[in-house]
């Protein structure tokens, strides 16, 4: 199975295989696990315990819930359920999304490329929050041009193009561009 699997903070020193955890995420448009390092299962063929424990996740988000029955409009379990699954959950990466039944879901969306997404950056975590003009920036930007230049090539004046490279630095976090280019590089951009 090919997936993103971004080995990116300390717990990627621990050797794969030995994390005890489970560790939903969406693959493929379908609902997958990951238990205790290595053991990959779709959803509905894991134990009726581990079905409980994530939908248990689920139904405490409360915060997450709201957001998609009030602003995405869909209600239901069915779709709730798989719209926490696929917008909160996200991709595989190297941190189990529950540890001792405590649910903590990733920082970042790493699977989701919908970057015209109007709820974007609102379940998928804070660097999910890059639109595609933001995207775009990171991309011009990482071929070494100046902002002047980079500025010029995706037509924005180079006030706006200074402006915008200071809130996606904020939106991830970066107090530099070396930062910046580096986080970008980090989550898949």
């Amino acid at each position: 199975m090919e997936t993103k699997l971004v080995k990116r903070n300390r717990i990627a020193l621990v050797p794969f295989g030995i994390i005890d955890g489970i560790d939903p995420f969406w693959f493929n448009n379908e609902k997958w696990v990951r238990m205790n390092g290595n053991q990959f299962l779709k959803f509905h063929e894991t134990s009726g315990q581990t079905q409980r424990l994530i939908a248990d996740a689920c139904r405490n988000d409360k915060r997450s819930l709201a957001y998609i029955n009030n602003k995405m409009g869909i209600t239901g379990i069915s779709g709730e359920f798989d719209t926490w699954y696929k917008c909160v959950v996200g991709g595989l990466d190297e941190v189990p999304d529950i540890l001792k039944g405590r649910f903590t879901p990733d920082a970042y969306n790493n699977m989701c490329h919908d970057y015209d997404c109007p709820h974007r950056g609102k379940l998928c975590g804070v660097a999910s929050g890059l639109k595609s003009d933001d995207v775009k920036t990171i991309n011009a930007l990482k071929q070494g041009k100046s902002i002047a230049a980079t500025a010029e090539d995706i037509y924005l004046s180079t006030a706006g193009m200074k402006s915008r490279v200071e809130r996606v630095k904020e939106k991830l976090g970066a107090p530099n561009m070396a930062s910046l280019m580096a986080r970008a590089t980090e989550i898949g951009i």
